[in-house]
């Protein structure tokens, strides 16, 4: 059961990992950042905005920009977070709570070795996992589905206290953006298949439309079943979209080597993602970081809604209550995971199967 287990889980995490045997496009680079620029990145959860634009973002303070970060939530629904950090299958509010609090201190931790001074990065708090209800229902006060809070519950976050609901999110995004004034705005593509990346994109964009704003706009792409997280790290390969979105309007920002190294440890500085990080680590940071230049935000609006209708979605096992093992066609076996993602589905699978080695002494 363990090989066989071990194995089902190694394919699943490297299937499709391969050069796509396709032909390459070159795509036009984006231009850095330049002394006269204020840069915000949103970030739906603590460690997104190193994945989508950490070598941009590095670049950017060592021109001389202006650079702000804002997260969204504080990534405090991730159960194999809270699994691995509690030891336990049946994390608790509280404990999810701890992983907020922890992640919080980790975005500190990140944004002082970036660069970033504390009074250019917010911590808004709203619900992991909730940004999607929040958006689609304006009027409705959200529970969170992990915290089982209503309202924003740190201390560190912009506005504590404040209802879980649209007004509110679009209030402190909007007192951010009037700080920033920003040039630039990166957040997610409204296209991403996570619901908060994608939700974050229509949040972004609505609040700059209602403050008159017209920055450049790019998007960063985390989340689609096309592109991999794999075992095996090949930093000399370029990130380039999924086939089916490759026609979209991309521009790419080259990556050096010690950039890599840069963004590699800023990553690594979110521990308590421990072992994910380092799948995120091996699909991200490549030769270039991936930008969609949002221009046709309707109609790639469009798209995503229309993938979700017709059930192509991320997260095929959101259902799944267990995951079961085979060999020579008969059941050998199954974990109970009752578990909202399959990535955590996977890693918490793995940290079962090899906790020792997922799990060393000492970690945090």
């Amino acid at each position: 059961m363990f090989i066989t287990g071990l194995l089902t889980i190694f394919t699943l995490l490297v299937a499709g990992s391969g050069p796509a045997g396709r032909p390459v496009i070159h795509y036009p680079i984006v231009a850095a950042a330049g002394p006269r620029d204020r840069v915000l990145i949103v970030a739906p959860h603590i460690d997104d905005e190193v994945i989508g634009a950490g070598g941009y973002a590095a670049d950017a303070i060592r021109n001389g920009a202006q650079l702000y970060v804002v997260f969204l939530t504080a990534g405090d629904c991730n159960r194999s977070s809270a699994s691995i950090l509690h030891r336990t299958l049946e994390p608790t509010a509280n404990n999810y709570l701890e992983v907020g609090r922890t992640r919080i201190a980790e975005a500190r931790s990140a944004m002082a070795k970036l660069g970033v001074p504390p009074d250019h990065y917010f911590i808004l708090g709203y619900p992991d996992g909730g940004l999607r209800t929040i958006y689609d229902n304006p009027n409705t006060i959200v529970k969170s589905r992990s915290t089982g809070e209503l309202s924003v519950p740190y201390s560190e976050a912009l506005s504590p206290g404040s209802p879980y609901s649209m007004e509110y999110l679009a209030n402190d995004l909007r007192r951010v953006i009037e700080i920033a004034a920003p040039t630039v705005v990166i957040a997610p593509v409204p296209f991403d298949m996570h619901p908060d990346h994608s939700a974050a994109a229509e949040i972004t964009d609505s609040v700059l439309t209602a403050s008159h704003r017209n920055p450049t706009r790019l998007g960063y792409l985390i989340h689609t079943s096309r592109i991999p997280k794999s075992f095996v790290w090949f930093p000399d390969r370029s990130l380039a979209p999924p086939p089916r979105f490759e026609n979209y309007a991309w521009a790419t920002y080259p990556l050096t080597p010690r950039m890599q190294r840069e963004k590699d440890r800023l990553l690594l500085v979110y521990k308590s993602q421990r072992p994910n990080v380092f799948l995120l680590r091996n699909a991200y940071i490549r030769k270039n970081e991936l930008f969609f230049v949002n221009d046709g935000r309707e109609k790639q609006k469009a798209e995503s809604r229309k993938q979700q209708s017709e059930g192509r979605t991320l997260f095929p096992l959101a259902a799944a209550r267990s995951l079961t093992f085979e060999a020579e066609g008969r059941k050998k076996g199954a974990i109970p995971l009752p578990l909202h993602a399959p990535n955590d589905l996977l890693i918490s699978a793995l940290c079962l199967l090899i906790s020792d080695f997922c799990l060393p002494s000492g970690m945090p």
